[in-house]
């Protein structure tokens, strides 16, 4: 296993990142190029359809690896079935809001005061303070509970747009009690970025879910797709997937290439909902 997987948050770095903490408006994320990553502003809600993604694989995904992005990838592929998750994400905080997500269900909160919670961290600029927070964190894993006591007067979860816009996309009522009644799995975070998650790997997963990445670096897809190859079972997939507003088809020139490198070993498809909605699959055939 690599070692950054058990690094702890630096927080210097992290309060650095941010600026100077302002307890009255909070401190945005400089934008990458100009920062580290590791510390970027979290998301407290998908914009993905990931009901139908995660259902794409329902009655084979068993052992998931997926982004961990705003929580609810690793809560949605469990809803259908997934015995084992893994999560990885280039920011810490994207850690943090799985594990703030997982204790609220785990606490059983009322599913109107989950979805409030959520609004609130995504416009606080002292996350810790938010309503619910202080007994979630009283019960979070302690590395992310330090973290979001330390960074009171920075907005660590102000990425993307306000959570009201994805209502449709987040987990219903029903779901949200079908995680409190069956438990929220457990499973780990890896601190890493998509291109060298390989070195923290073991094993083989049935799917590992890429989403919202190449889009922005289409340059380490075909890279990155040839690290994972091993890690994905012979009958397995790798999905590659947009909810971003970016079609798959503005780099689809990558996609080709990609399919021309990797055709000895898998065969790519496109499931296409709408234009800017697409889930490229990988299978891996031998």
């Amino acid at each position: 296993m690599g070692k950054r997987e058990y690094k702890k948050f630096d927080l210097g770095a992290a309060r650095s990142t941010y600026g100077t903490p302002n307890f009255k408006y909070g401190c945005m994320y400089m934008p990458w190029p100009g920062r580290s990553l590791d510390y970027s502003h979290g998301y407290v809600a998908t914009n993905e359809d990931l009901r139908h993604t995660t259902g794409l694989t329902r009655d084979m995904a068993r052992k998931v690896l997926t982004i961990a992005g705003s929580g609810d990838q690793a809560l949605f592929y469990q809803l259908n079935g997934a015995t084992k998750i893994d999560t990885f994400d280039v920011s810490f905080c994207a850690g943090a809001i799985q594990d703030i997500k997982s204790t609220a269900i785990k606490l059983n909160l009322p599913y109107d005061e989950y979805n409030r919670l959520l609004n609130d961290l995504h416009f606080a600029h002292s996350a810790s303070r938010v309503e619910n927070m202080p007994q979630i964190l009283d019960k979070a894993s302690p590395k992310y509970a330090d973290f979001v006591r330390n960074m009171d007067g920075y907005k660590i979860f102000g990425a993307g747009l306000s959570p009201n816009l994805y209502q449709n996309q987040i987990l219903d009522a029903d779901e949200y009690a079908k995680l409190q009644s069956d438990g929220v799995m457990e499973n780990k975070f890896i601190w890493a970025n998509a291109s060298d998650v390989h070195a923290h790997l073991v094993e083989e997963y049935d799917v590992i879910n890429l989403s919202n990445i190449f889009e922005w670096a289409p340059g380490i897809m075909i890279p990155t797709l040839a690290s994972l190859r091993n890690h994905v079972r012979p009958g397995g997939y790798i999905l590659v997937q947009t909810g971003c507003g970016i079609s798959i088809g503005k780099n689809f020139s990558q996609f080709r290439m990609a399919q021309e490198k990797f055709k000895k070993w898998a065969k790519m498809g496109i499931n296409k909902q709408k234009r800017e909605d697409q889930v490229v699959i990988l299978e891996r055939v031998r």
